[in-house]
């Protein structure tokens, strides 16, 4: 083929399928403000060889890109996750920056309540926990869709356990919507 005939080909090939670019593939590499007012994420710091889900869960209804997940509840649900997340922000065991040591699936987890925003971030083994804690409070009543991203999520970060259908369980006798970050830390065996 001349040089001539592979750019005719070459210019016919990008008219009829259009010239496609990076904007044209939206895709997220890290955790963003969705712009809504109340929100929780998961995301994966630390070495990657290949992307990890963003989980968000939300009030609200917003636009996602892969690799971003959305659970949608309604705010007596979100509530309870976000009253449990808050206490396990609180713990003194919640560094708010990235580790220099066990950096293999180290597990970033923010909440914002109007224009407040916290984060916490976990080794995995401690990501897990949280994670299989969540995934089991009461008054949630997970919806098998609703699950899947944080199961995945789970998978992705090598929890040893995902409960597809979680019974339901309070920690410390206590409902989590009340839970000071000490009886938290007492009733996931941690210390004070």
């Amino acid at each position: 083929m001349t040089p001539m005939r592979l750019a005719t080909v070459l210019a016919a090939s990008i008219v009829c399928t259009g010239a496609t670019t990076a904007v044209d593939f939206p895709f997220s590499t890290s955790a963003r403000d969705p712009g809504v007012n109340r929100w929780i994420w998961y995301q994966v710091l630390g070495p990657r060889n290949s992307p990890f889900s963003i989980v968000y869960i939300s009030t609200e209804h917003f636009v996602t890109r892969p690799p971003e997940f959305l659970v949608v509840l309604p705010p007596p649900r979100y509530d309870v996750i976000s009253s449990y997340t808050n206490a396990r922000i609180a713990r003194r065991d919640c560094p708010g920056k990235e580790p220099t040591t066990e950096v293999w699936y180290t597990v970033d987890i923010a909440q914002h309540e109007q224009e407040h925003t916290q984060r916490c971030i976990l080794p995995q083994a401690s990501a897990c926990e949280y994670l299989s804690a969540v995934i089991k409070l009461s008054g949630i009543n997970w919806a098998a869709q609703e699950l899947r991203p944080i199961n995945d999520f789970m998978a992705q970060i090598k929890c040893n356990t995902t409960v597809s259908s979680p019974a339901p369980t309070t920690l410390g006798g206590q409902q989590p919507t009340t839970l000071p970050s000490e009886q938290l830390n007492a009733a996931e065996g941690g210390g004070p």
